[in-house]
């Protein structure tokens, strides 16, 4: 697509860049062409949303809106389920639609990436589901898809996957007021997914991603997809999966 904008979002370019490398180097890695606002990015308000400050809000995603225009973008990229949703279902019901088709960066790699550009990974891993892009956005297929594609990587599915994923335990606001709690339900859910014998818990979401791995006491691997896919590419440097 011509004129498509790479939207990081603030966890991606504040508390895990190493998921902005990935996005970036993969879709580079795959000839696409996008554009990126840097520093003027900016916010897409949805923290404001969830804390009931519609008003602040409105204002942030006015502003935002015009930047995403301005920069002639027909279709915006997001790795975070928190903006995508807030893009795609938030921005209509709160001020108006877009303008622009949003899709998670899971959908855009699977139209560019072939099989045989992927080298195997020995890698038994969990696929969890964010709740943003699951249960909000019905956005489960893409990121298995993609781990499917990658030889030697054997998938394990819970009981609780797709509609009934659990959380991370980050999401609604708890990671920020008690992250004690948040970091619980993490090493709980790390302890559940080695007791199925996977090595691995891979999210596709920075958020779910930052709260597992500063849980982890490292008996777990943490990955996010865009790392598994951009190790398998081989477009990353050597030392495997990081």
């Amino acid at each position: 697509m011509e004129g498509l904008l790479l939207w990081i979002g603030c966890t991606s370019s504040y508390r895990v860049p190493e998921l902005a490398h990935s996005f970036v180097s993969v879709l580079e890695a795959l000839g696409v062409h996008y554009k990126y606002l840097g520093r003027d990015e900016g916010c897409c308000g949805s923290i404001l949303l969830r804390l009931g400050l519609k008003k602040e809000f409105s204002k942030v995603a006015e502003e935002t809106a015009a930047r995403i225009l301005s920069a002639g973008a027909e279709g915006l990229t997001t790795h975070c389920p928190g903006c995508m949703r807030t893009f795609k279902l938030d921005y209509p019901r709160e001020l108006k639609a877009l303008g622009v088709e949003v899709r998670h960066s899971t959908e855009v790699i699977l139209e560019h990436v072939k099989p045989s550009s992927l080298k195997p990974l020995e890698l038994k891993a969990v696929y969890f589901d964010p709740c943003h892009l699951g249960r909000h956005l019905n956005v489960y297929e893409p990121p298995r898809r993609l781990l499917s594609m990658v030889p030697s990587l054997k998938l394990i599915e819970p009981e609780e996957s797709r509609e009934e994923s659990l959380c991370c335990g980050a999401g609604g606001g708890v990671r920020g007021c008690f992250e004690e709690l948040a970091q619980a339900v993490a090493r709980e859910l790390l302890d559940y997914f080695k007791s199925l014998g996977a090595e691995a818990v891979v999210t596709a979401c920075p958020f779910c991603y930052y709260n597992f791995k500063t849980a982890s006491d490292g008996s777990m691997k943490v990955l996010d997809v865009l790392q598994v896919v951009r190790a398998s590419m081989e477009v990353r440097p050597r030392g495997g999966l990081a």
